[in-house]
């Protein structure tokens, strides 16, 4: 659990018919993965599997919602931690110790780095997709490919994700340098990482290289994340840090974001997911793709058609919307 003193719109209707495109295209693929479209309903066993296990639902609110403050457009209510989502998230930065790096058009993310006020470490916190170049680069099939991971053995992941993070490890080292968590021995080298969508993508990915710089992750919790690897890195993850401290990968209800890139060519989840249903109820899905969990789902162009406001939605953030934060001039655009 984190310390007690840390406790603290939709897509829009272009953007999900390009997206609709991008998934019927592949939808060939990812019909022959599943025999069945299950309806979202459990049975008793699965039942008494809902809110088992360690997680804390309370420290997944507080995750969402920095996660959430990634989107803010309006960044001064994000420089000066006053913004709603910051104060949703009961985690005090130290003002003046907040960068915000926009890695620009072409790289199509954010991340937020921030001194924690009240004990050692800092925050990293990955944003999602945010204008229409942005969604394109998220699941862009051109790119699709994997490439080798460094610093992990028989690891491959997917090459458009893993460039983004290579163009922006050097400036998420430097701004945690300037805030006063540098690597090494220095005692705030302890991180806590966030992020939803492609920004959870990105979460993973920098988990590895930061433990390799020397940085020590205390805790993650990413938001409807893609799969990034293959199955070695999905259990390198495991053996680095998912057995080793609380790691959860929330997923939501019908989101068709979390299906992809398709089990068929060779992408694997990482654990450990936390699935939440319709209407709230969460479950530990103890395996990788856990077919009671996000995986009962595989029509994706059905999911996208009917449901791709799971993308965003989530009972873990107060106005149920982790991609339009209130009181920061939410772009119509964010998705």
């Amino acid at each position: 659990m984190w310390p007690a003193h840390l406790m603290s719109s939709h897509l829009h209707t272009t953007l999900a018919r390009s997206y609709g495109l991008f998934l019927l295209a592949i939808s060939g693929i990812i019909a022959c993965a599943r025999s069945h479209y299950s309806g979202g309903g459990y049975d008793e066993e699965e039942a008494r599997m809902f809110a088992s296990g360690g997680y804390d639902e309370e420290e997944a609110r507080m995750f969402a919602s920095l996660s959430s403050v990634t989107y803010c457009v309006d960044t001064r209510v994000v420089a000066d931690w006053t913004c709603t989502a910051c104060r949703d998230s009961k985690t005090p930065l130290v003002p003046g110790k907040i960068k915000i790096i926009d890695a620009g058009w072409s790289n199509a993310t954010r991340v937020l780095v921030g001194k924690l006020k009240d004990q050692k470490g800092c925050l990293v916190a990955f944003r999602g997709s945010d204008y229409r170049i942005n969604w394109i680069r998220d699941l862009e099939i051109v790119r699709i490919v994997p490439s080798s991971f460094a610093n992990c053995h028989g690891c491959k992941v997917h090459s458009g994700f893993y460039d983004i993070w290579k163009n922006i490890e050097r400036d998420v080292v430097s701004a945690l340098e300037e805030v006063g968590c540098s690597s090494g021995t220095n005692p705030d080298n302890i991180l806590y990482i966030t992020g939803h969508s492609l920004g959870a993508a990105l979460t993973h990915l920098a988990m590895f290289t930061l433990k390799t710089a020397g940085f020590e992750i205390a805790k993650s919790y990413s938001f409807e994340a893609p799969r990034v690897g293959n199955k070695a890195f999905s259990e390198a993850f495991s053996d680095r840090f998912t057995r080793n401290f609380p790691v959860y990968r929330v997923t939501h209800a019908y989101d068709p974001v979390v299906h992809l890139p398709p089990e068929n060519l060779g992408y694997v989840h990482v654990q450990t997911e936390v699935w939440y249903n319709s209407e709230g109820q969460y479950k530990i899905c103890e395996n990788v793709e856990n077919r009671s969990c996000a995986d009962r789902f595989w029509d994706v162009p059905a999911l996208i058609a009917l449901h791709s406001h799971d993308h965003c939605a989530t009972p873990l953030v107060p106005n149920g919307d982790i991609c339009n934060p209130p009181g920061c001039a939410a772009n119509d655009l964010l998705v």
